[in-house]
């Protein structure tokens, strides 16, 4: 598993923040079970509210393909929560239990699902507390 960490633009994060996010991550893949995975994570922090494809979220998950993943971040919320949420989403599709289209989860059919009800989204809402209390806790480091 390979962890990047970049500022906006592409640009250079603090290395506080850099070291933190890195240890958020690593801590957050290993609870999902994901850390053995040959995977590139890439995860792009942001000063603003990230905007794509005509939408604006606090963060986002880019699936390239089954191992490579974009993580974009807004910094100005609980980024570590955001972070937390979008790793879940690396999991699903690597998993695949979630498809890239975001069409299909575990291959039933919820493209009509309204975002709040898409199962992988409760999934990822369910999770990402847990995730940050167990990192905070000193567990899986």
């Amino acid at each position: 598993m390979d962890i990047w960490v970049s500022g906006p633009n592409g640009g250079n994060v603090p290395i506080t923040l850099n070291a933190m996010a890195t240890m958020a991550a690593t801590s957050f893949c290993k609870q999902l079970k994901i850390n053995r995975l040959k995977t590139s994570i890439q995860i792009r922090f942001h000063k603003n509210i990230v905007v794509e494809r005509g939408t604006s979220a606090e963060g986002l998950c880019d699936c390239i393909d089954k191992r490579t993943f974009i993580i974009d971040v807004a910094l100005y919320s609980n980024w570590m929560s955001i972070l937390a949420h979008e790793l879940v989403h690396v999991k699903q599709f690597a998993r695949g239990e979630l498809n890239p289209q975001l069409t299909h989860w575990k291959k039933r059919n919820f493209s009509n699902a309204e975002y709040w009800d898409q199962p992988w989204e409760k999934e990822a809402r369910r999770l990402q507390l847990k995730l940050v209390e167990s990192f905070e806790n000193g567990e899986f480091i």
